[in-house]
Protein backbone atom coordinates (compact mmCIF):
# COMPACT_ATOMS: atom_id res chain seq x y z
CA UNK A 1 0.00 0.00 0.00
CA UNK A 2 1.63 3.32 -1.31
CA UNK A 3 0.47 6.71 -1.13
CA UNK A 4 1.92 9.28 -3.45
CA UNK A 5 3.84 12.39 -2.80
CA UNK A 6 1.51 15.54 -1.91
CA UNK A 7 2.04 17.65 -5.04
CA UNK A 8 0.83 20.42 -3.36
CA UNK A 9 3.52 20.81 -0.18
CA UNK A 10 6.90 21.19 -1.10
CA UNK A 11 9.80 18.60 -0.61
CA UNK A 12 11.55 18.70 2.76
CA UNK A 13 13.55 15.27 1.98
CA UNK A 14 14.11 13.55 -1.25
CA UNK A 15 15.39 10.44 -1.23
CA UNK A 16 15.92 8.62 -4.95
CA UNK A 17 17.17 5.00 -6.28
CA UNK A 18 19.04 5.39 -2.93
CA UNK A 19 21.22 2.53 -1.67
CA UNK A 20 24.33 2.25 0.84
CA UNK A 21 26.66 -0.37 1.34
CA UNK A 22 28.82 -1.04 4.34
CA UNK A 23 32.47 -2.64 3.62
CA UNK A 24 33.52 -4.02 0.07
CA UNK A 25 34.59 -6.66 -1.68
CA UNK A 26 33.64 -10.13 0.03
CA UNK A 27 32.60 -8.16 3.11
CA UNK A 28 30.58 -6.21 1.64
CA UNK A 29 27.34 -5.85 3.27
CA UNK A 30 23.94 -4.23 1.39
CA UNK A 31 22.08 -2.12 4.24
CA UNK A 32 19.70 -0.23 2.33
CA UNK A 33 17.69 -0.04 -0.82
CA UNK A 34 17.20 0.46 -3.54
CA UNK A 35 14.29 3.00 -2.02
CA UNK A 36 12.86 6.24 -3.03
CA UNK A 37 11.08 8.36 -0.59
CA UNK A 38 9.89 12.05 -1.03
CA UNK A 39 8.64 13.59 2.58
CA UNK A 40 6.26 16.35 2.26
CA UNK A 41 7.11 19.50 4.91
CA UNK A 42 4.91 19.62 7.64
CA UNK A 43 4.52 15.54 7.95
CA UNK A 44 5.68 13.49 10.94
CA UNK A 45 7.20 10.32 9.07
CA UNK A 46 7.60 7.56 10.94
CA UNK A 47 10.04 4.72 10.03
CA UNK A 48 9.04 1.34 11.64
CA UNK A 49 11.02 -2.58 10.99
CA UNK A 50 13.14 -5.07 12.78
CA UNK A 51 15.92 -4.74 14.02
CA UNK A 52 19.01 -4.10 10.77
CA UNK A 53 16.71 -3.08 8.77
CA UNK A 54 18.56 0.23 7.36
CA UNK A 55 15.94 2.61 9.65
CA UNK A 56 18.59 4.47 11.48
CA UNK A 57 21.10 4.33 8.04
CA UNK A 58 18.47 6.23 6.20
CA UNK A 59 18.29 8.73 9.23
CA UNK A 60 21.74 9.18 8.73
CA UNK A 61 21.52 9.39 5.78
CA UNK A 62 19.21 12.17 5.50
CA UNK A 63 20.98 13.92 8.72
CA UNK A 64 24.17 13.88 6.03
CA UNK A 65 26.06 11.72 8.85
CA UNK A 66 26.92 9.40 5.59
CA UNK A 67 26.67 9.59 1.65
CA UNK A 68 24.80 7.22 0.10
CA UNK A 69 26.61 4.58 -1.70
CA UNK A 70 24.10 5.47 -5.08
CA UNK A 71 21.42 7.73 -5.45
CA UNK A 72 20.64 10.52 -3.98
CA UNK A 73 19.73 12.46 -0.47
CA UNK A 74 18.19 16.30 -0.78
CA UNK A 75 16.61 17.99 2.62
CA UNK A 76 15.01 21.01 0.04
CA UNK A 77 16.79 21.92 -2.49
CA UNK A 78 20.23 21.00 -0.97
CA UNK A 79 22.55 17.76 -0.25
CA UNK A 80 22.75 17.40 3.96
CA UNK A 81 25.26 18.88 5.87
CA UNK A 82 25.59 17.55 9.36
CA UNK A 83 24.16 20.10 12.61
CA UNK A 84 22.68 22.41 9.55
CA UNK A 85 18.97 22.38 8.68
CA UNK A 86 18.00 19.79 10.94
CA UNK A 87 17.72 19.31 14.75
CA UNK A 88 18.92 15.62 15.55
CA UNK A 89 17.69 13.34 18.64
CA UNK A 90 19.38 10.23 19.57
CA UNK A 91 18.81 7.22 21.21
CA UNK A 92 20.65 8.51 24.24
CA UNK A 93 20.19 12.57 25.70
CA UNK A 94 24.18 12.98 24.54
CA UNK A 95 23.91 16.32 26.29
CA UNK A 96 26.89 18.45 27.98
CA UNK A 97 27.10 17.33 31.91
CA UNK A 98 29.05 20.28 32.63
CA UNK A 99 26.75 22.73 31.42
CA UNK A 100 23.16 23.53 32.90
CA UNK A 101 19.99 22.72 31.30
CA UNK A 102 19.87 26.43 30.03
CA UNK A 103 23.21 26.23 28.95
CA UNK A 104 22.68 23.15 26.58
CA UNK A 105 19.94 25.12 25.11
CA UNK A 106 21.80 27.99 24.95
CA UNK A 107 24.75 26.48 23.01
CA UNK A 108 22.71 25.06 20.57
CA UNK A 109 20.55 28.37 20.00
CA UNK A 110 24.43 30.49 19.88
CA UNK A 111 25.55 27.54 17.23
CA UNK A 112 22.00 28.56 15.39
CA UNK A 113 22.90 32.24 15.22
CA UNK A 114 20.50 33.37 17.16
CA UNK A 115 21.39 37.21 19.16
CA UNK A 116 22.25 36.16 22.96
CA UNK A 117 19.24 39.11 23.76
CA UNK A 118 16.72 36.51 22.20
CA UNK A 119 18.46 32.90 23.52
CA UNK A 120 17.52 34.52 27.01
CA UNK A 121 13.92 34.64 25.82
CA UNK A 122 13.72 31.28 23.80
CA UNK A 123 14.97 29.41 26.43
CA UNK A 124 12.14 29.12 28.57
CA UNK A 125 9.84 28.92 25.89
CA UNK A 126 11.62 26.11 24.11
CA UNK A 127 11.60 24.34 28.00
CA UNK A 128 8.00 24.50 28.28
CA UNK A 129 7.09 23.47 24.77
CA UNK A 130 8.55 20.05 26.02
CA UNK A 131 6.83 19.99 29.38
CA UNK A 132 10.42 21.25 31.91
CA UNK A 133 9.90 23.92 33.86
CA UNK A 134 12.10 25.96 36.41
CA UNK A 135 14.75 23.30 35.19
CA UNK A 136 17.21 25.76 33.14
CA UNK A 137 19.16 26.44 36.42
CA UNK A 138 19.91 22.85 37.23
CA UNK A 139 22.48 20.43 36.18
CA UNK A 140 22.56 17.31 33.22
CA UNK A 141 22.99 15.07 36.66
CA UNK A 142 20.47 16.31 38.46
CA UNK A 143 17.67 15.30 36.32
CA UNK A 144 15.78 12.39 35.25
CA UNK A 145 16.79 10.09 32.29
CA UNK A 146 13.12 11.42 31.34
CA UNK A 147 13.73 14.61 31.73
CA UNK A 148 17.00 14.66 29.75
CA UNK A 149 15.51 13.42 26.65
CA UNK A 150 12.97 16.53 27.12
CA UNK A 151 15.98 18.64 27.25
CA UNK A 152 17.43 16.79 24.04
CA UNK A 153 13.88 17.63 21.87
CA UNK A 154 14.39 21.00 23.35
CA UNK A 155 17.98 21.69 21.84
CA UNK A 156 16.94 19.84 18.66
CA UNK A 157 14.33 22.23 18.63
CA UNK A 158 16.35 25.25 19.17
CA UNK A 159 16.99 27.70 16.41
CA UNK A 160 14.16 27.26 14.27
CA UNK A 161 15.69 23.82 11.96
CA UNK A 162 13.27 22.92 9.46
CA UNK A 163 13.67 19.40 9.79
CA UNK A 164 13.67 17.14 13.36
CA UNK A 165 15.09 13.41 13.04
CA UNK A 166 14.64 11.27 16.13
CA UNK A 167 16.59 7.63 16.06
CA UNK A 168 14.74 5.71 18.83
CA UNK A 169 14.71 8.09 21.42
CA UNK A 170 12.30 6.65 24.13
CA UNK A 171 13.47 3.36 23.69
CA UNK A 172 15.79 3.47 26.75
CA UNK A 173 13.11 4.80 28.83
CA UNK A 174 10.54 2.97 31.22
CA UNK A 175 7.14 2.38 29.79
CA UNK A 176 4.90 5.66 31.66
CA UNK A 177 7.62 8.37 30.46
CA UNK A 178 7.93 6.81 27.22
CA UNK A 179 3.86 7.24 26.59
CA UNK A 180 4.23 10.88 28.38
CA UNK A 181 7.24 11.68 25.96
CA UNK A 182 5.39 10.51 22.91
CA UNK A 183 2.45 12.58 24.18
CA UNK A 184 4.40 15.46 24.44
CA UNK A 185 6.07 15.21 21.03
CA UNK A 186 2.84 14.36 19.34
CA UNK A 187 1.80 18.06 20.31
CA UNK A 188 4.81 19.69 19.95
CA UNK A 189 4.43 18.73 16.08
CA UNK A 190 0.90 19.95 16.11
CA UNK A 191 2.73 23.51 17.81
CA UNK A 192 5.67 23.84 15.63
CA UNK A 193 4.31 22.20 12.25
CA UNK A 194 7.92 20.81 11.87
CA UNK A 195 8.76 17.74 9.60
CA UNK A 196 9.81 15.56 11.18
CA UNK A 197 11.46 11.84 10.60
CA UNK A 198 11.10 9.19 13.58
CA UNK A 199 12.94 5.82 13.78
CA UNK A 200 11.33 3.02 15.95
CA UNK A 201 10.92 -0.35 16.60
CA UNK A 202 7.38 -0.21 18.12
CA UNK A 203 4.47 0.00 16.21
CA UNK A 204 2.06 1.41 18.56
CA UNK A 205 4.47 4.11 18.64
CA UNK A 206 4.36 4.37 15.21
CA UNK A 207 0.81 5.29 14.72
CA UNK A 208 0.43 7.10 17.73
CA UNK A 209 3.27 9.68 16.56
CA UNK A 210 3.21 9.55 12.88
CA UNK A 211 1.04 11.31 10.22
CA UNK A 212 2.47 8.47 7.97
CA UNK A 213 4.12 5.15 8.37
CA UNK A 214 7.22 3.76 6.05
CA UNK A 215 7.59 -0.48 7.10
CA UNK A 216 10.60 -1.65 5.99
CA UNK A 217 11.69 -4.99 5.07
CA UNK A 218 15.02 -7.18 6.61
CA UNK A 219 17.99 -5.80 4.84
CA UNK A 220 18.39 -4.45 2.58
CA UNK A 221 15.88 -2.15 4.01
CA UNK A 222 13.04 -1.29 1.09
CA UNK A 223 9.64 -0.01 1.56
CA UNK A 224 7.21 -2.94 2.83
CA UNK A 225 4.07 -0.70 2.91
CA UNK A 226 4.07 3.41 2.84
CA UNK A 227 0.85 4.51 4.81
CA UNK A 228 -0.93 7.38 4.92
CA UNK A 229 -2.17 7.82 9.25
CA UNK A 230 -5.27 10.14 8.28
CA UNK A 231 -5.94 10.43 12.68
CA UNK A 232 -6.50 13.76 13.89
CA UNK A 233 -3.09 15.69 14.66
CA UNK A 234 -5.07 18.20 17.16
CA UNK A 235 -8.46 17.73 19.37
CA UNK A 236 -8.33 14.66 20.95
CA UNK A 237 -6.61 13.47 24.35
CA UNK A 238 -4.17 10.57 24.03
CA UNK A 239 -6.57 8.39 25.25
CA UNK A 240 -9.44 9.23 23.09
CA UNK A 241 -7.46 9.06 20.17
CA UNK A 242 -6.15 5.65 21.09
CA UNK A 243 -9.78 4.37 22.05
CA UNK A 244 -10.82 5.33 18.10
CA UNK A 245 -11.90 2.29 15.98
CA UNK A 246 -9.92 3.51 13.19
CA UNK A 247 -6.56 3.60 15.63
CA UNK A 248 -6.65 0.26 16.35
CA UNK A 249 -7.23 -1.16 12.70
CA UNK A 250 -4.23 1.03 11.71
CA UNK A 251 -2.24 -0.31 14.24
CA UNK A 252 -3.19 -3.91 12.86
CA UNK A 253 -2.35 -2.72 9.72
CA UNK A 254 1.14 -1.58 10.41
CA UNK A 255 1.40 -4.50 12.58
CA UNK A 256 0.90 -7.30 10.17
CA UNK A 257 3.32 -5.27 7.77
CA UNK A 258 6.09 -5.41 10.08
CA UNK A 259 5.67 -9.03 10.55
CA UNK A 260 5.38 -9.80 6.96
CA UNK A 261 8.36 -7.23 5.99
CA UNK A 262 10.14 -9.39 8.62
CA UNK A 263 10.28 -12.10 6.68
CA UNK A 264 11.30 -10.82 3.61
CA UNK A 265 14.01 -9.49 2.44
CA UNK A 266 14.59 -6.28 0.06
CA UNK A 267 15.90 -8.71 -2.69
Amino acid sequence: MSSPPDLDRATAVHAHEVEHVYGGGRDAVTALGPLSLDVPQGSFLVIVGASGCGKSTLLRLIAGFEQPTSGTVRTGDDRPVPGRGAGIVFQQPRLFPWKSVGGNIELALRYAGVPREERARQIPELLRRVGLHDVAHRRIWQISGGQQQRVAIARALAGDNPLLLLDEPFAALDALTRERLQEDLRRVSAETGRTSVFVTHSVEEAVFLGSRVVVLTRRPGRIALDLDIPLPRTGLEPDELRALPEYAALRATVSQAVRTAAALTGE
